[in-house]
């Protein structure tokens, strides 16, 4: 029989006022993380009440440090084969590591677990910050082959790392690193889906305005990744026209909308069955990401004039 790989946990941490019952659902899992690391800053003093210990290590910094380096941070004091990362305002349920491992000892070296939707305490705009920022990785989505990757919830082989290199620290803010290190993945490995290993994204988006920031905030990342020269990622004729002739480029973001919808839809037909109020609110709210590409280029195109 194969040797159960040994797994550590890394959790990236900024203040989250969440933190405290992720590591308690981290101690109750049916199989525990042999080793759990938390990087960053804890105003909540969650320290205190999960003292250090043989099974969880915290390491502060002096400041706020963005997600990839505080991920970067925890790869370099992981004990781990495998490298499980997710975020301090995910709780997972308690089979979510058992899930995830199930499919690595088949074979799969990078597993990416699904998000909870519906839950009792998520409200409408909460809910719609998850179906935008991770649609195809909904417990509605079925399981498969995806392009891309979240790192609030995935397993990877920890020797991949040593293959493609680390998170890349020129995306400061979250949702560049992983999308970036999921193209250099790519090459090398399937990225699979699972949405048996669940967890619940206690996201702080709850307005429409929070809704829109924050997927704005993905659409700059997205142009980063372009101006970057990330490889592997596609580009698109509306990318070209927004740098070009943005008059055109603009009347032609609600069609890029709808088909974006369409595709987040069309796979998960139970995602619009249980909740068809949020399919109006996701539809109008789809167009921040192509506000804030635009934004990033303009903004560049004025450094660079």
């Amino acid at each position: 029989m194969t040797q159960p790989p040994n797994v550590s946990v890394i959790i990236p941490n900024l203040h989250s006022p969440h933190l405290g019952d992720l590591l308690t659902a981290l101690a109750r899992q049916t199989r525990p993380p042999d080793q759990v690391i938390v990087v960053g800053q804890d105003r909540y003093g969650f320290a205190a009440q999960h003292p250090p210990s043989a099974w969880l290590q915290w390491i502060n910094t002096p400041r706020p440090v963005s997600p990839a380096l505080a991920r970067n941070i925890g790869i370099a004091h992981a004990r781990g084969g495998v490298l499980c990362f997710i975020d301090a305002d995910c709780i997972p349920a308690p089979d979510w590591l058992a899930h995830l491992l199930a499919e690595y000892q088949h074979g799969r070296q990078v597993v990416i677990g699904a998000v909870a939707i519906g839950t009792p305490d998520e409200s409408f705009w909460q809910r719609c910050d998850n179906i935008l920022a991770l649609g195809d990785c909904l417990q509605t989505a079925p399981a498969g082959a995806r392009a891309y990757l979240y790192t609030a919830n995935v397993a990877l082989a920890r020797e991949l790392f040593r293959t493609v290199g680390l998170f890349d620290l020129r995306y400061q803010r979250a949702a560049g690193e992983d999308t970036d290190l999921a193209l250099r993945l790519r090459p090398h490995t399937p990225l699979y889906f699972t949405p048996a290993a669940l967890v619940q994204h206690r996201t702080n988006r709850t307005t429409a305005r929070a809704v829109w920031q924050h997927l704005w905030g993905y659409g700059q990342q997205w142009a980063a990744l372009h101006d970057y020269g990330a490889e592997g990622l596609p580009r698109s004729l509306w990318q070209w026209l927004a740098r070009v002739a943005p008059p055109l480029a603009w009347l032609l973001v609600p069609l890029l909308v709808l088909r974006d919808v369409v595709r987040l839809y069309r796979p998960q037909p139970a995602l619009l069955r249980r909740y068809p109020l949020t399919a109006a609110a996701v539809t109008v709210l789809r167009g921040a990401s192509y506000h804030g590409q635009y934004a990033y280029w303009h903004s560049r195109s004025k450094t660079h004039a």
